[in-house]
C-alpha cells in the first residue's frame, strides 16, 4: 500500500510539471494602437513578467484547482529615502520626482489643522525636472497625501487610507520623493487556462496563443526579464546607478553617497484642508 501511495504521487507531481512546463514561454496580446501591445513572460521559477509602453510588472503563478493563478508584486504608492549630505550645511532639500498627475500634497513637520501643500499646480505641464524643495528648519516628518484612488481586489474595496508619513531621525537632509505609476501599486490577480499552445485568460474571453517557448528567449531578455524578478525596484539601500538615484553629470563622492530609505505609516485621511498654492508651477508659458 506504501508503495502505491508514493506512486501515485510521483505521477501526480510528474504530471503538475508537465503542465507547468508546456505554460512557460511568451504569450503577446495586440493593443490595436501604435504603442504596441502587450507580452507575458512566464518563467519556469514560478514568476511572470507582463511587458508594454512604458511599463514593465511583475508577480508569481502557480497552478491549483486546475487553473493557473498569477498574482502582481504590489509596489509601494511612494517612498522615501533620506541621506546626510555634508555639502548642503544647514539646509535641507527633497528632491521631488514624483508625477505631475499623481496629485500629491505635502506638509512638512505637519501640525494639527495645518494644510497640505500640492506639490505641482493643477493641470501641470511642460515639466523640467528636477524640482528640489529647500528648507532651513530640520526635517522630522514629512507626511504626503495621495488623492483617494479607490479599487477593488478580489471583489474588497482597498484600503483608504491616503496619507503616508515617514519619519527621519537619522540626521538625514538630503531626501528623495518617488513612487510608480498606480497600476504597479494596486496588485491584483488573474487567472488561466492551458491548452493546445492557448493561454485562455478571464474565462475564455481572452485567448493568447503561445509564441515562443522559454528555449526560444534571446540571452538579453532572459537576462533582463530573470534581473527584474530578482531585485526589488525600491531597494532598502538605493545606489548610484540606479534608475531613481539622481543624476550629476560630474558626481563628486557625495553625490554618490546611497540614499537610505526611510519606514512609512500608513494613515486614515479625515478633514483634510489644503492650501491654495503650490510648491512648484509648472506650466508651458513659463518657460517662454
Amino acid at each position: 500500500m506504501k508503495k502505491l501511495v508514493v506512486l501515485m504521487i510521483c505521477c501526480f507531481s510528474a504530471s503538475s510539471f508537465s503542465q507547468n512546463e508546456e505554460i512557460i514561454g511568451s504569450y503577446y496580446m495586440s493593443s490595436g494602437n501604435p504603442e504596441g501591445g502587450t507580452t507575458l513572460y512566464i518563467m519556469p521559477n514560478n514568476t511572470f513578467v507582463v511587458g508594454y509602453f512604458g511599463g514593465l510588472q511583475k508577480g508569481t503563478w502557480e497552478f491549483k484547482e486546475d487553473a493557473y493563478h498569477f498574482t502582481y508584486h504590489k509596489e509601494p504608492k511612494i517612498v522615501l529615502y533620506g541621506r546626510h549630505n555634508p555639502s548642503l550645511k544647514d539646509s535641507v532639500s527633497v528632491n521631488m520626482s514624483v508625477d505631475s498627475n499623481g496629485e500629491f500634497a505635502v506638509r512638512f513637520n505637519p501640525e494639527e489643522n495645518i494644510p497640505f501643500t500640492p506639490i505641482f499646480n493643477r493641470d501641470a505641464n511642460c515639466m523640467d525636472y528636477p524640482y528640489i524643495y529647500k528648507q532651513k528648519e530640520v526635517l522630522h516628518t514629512l507626511e504626503v497625501h495621495l488623492p483617494d484612488l479607490r479599487y477593488y481586489y478580489e471583489e474588497t474595496l482597498s484600503d483608504l487610507s491616503e496619507i503616508y508619513r515617514f519619519k527621519s531621525h537619522k540626521g538625514f537632509n538630503e531626501f528623495i520623493l518617488t513612487g510608480l505609476s498606480t497600476e504597479y501599486s494596486a496588485g491584483g490577480a488573474f487567472q488561466a487556462t492551458y491548452g493546445n499552445g492557448i493561454l485562455s485568460l478571464n474565462n475564455g474571453e481572452d485567448n493568447l496563443k503561445k509564441n515562443g517557448s522559454y528555449e526560444d528567449f534571446d540571452e538579453e531578455t532572459l537576462g533582463f526579464i530573470t534581473q527584474h524578478t530578482e531585485m526589488e525596484i525600491f531597494p532598502e539601500l538605493l545606489e548610484y546607478g540606479n534608475e531613481f538615484f539622481p543624476y550629476y553629470e560630474n558626481p563628486t563622492q557625495t553625490d554618490i553617497k546611497p540614499f537610505t530609505r526611510i519606514d512609512v505609516e500608513s494613515l486614515a485621511s479625515k478633514n483634510i484642508k489644503f492650501s491654495e498654492k503650490s510648491l512648484f508651477i509648472a506650466t508651458c508659458e513659463n518657460r517662454n
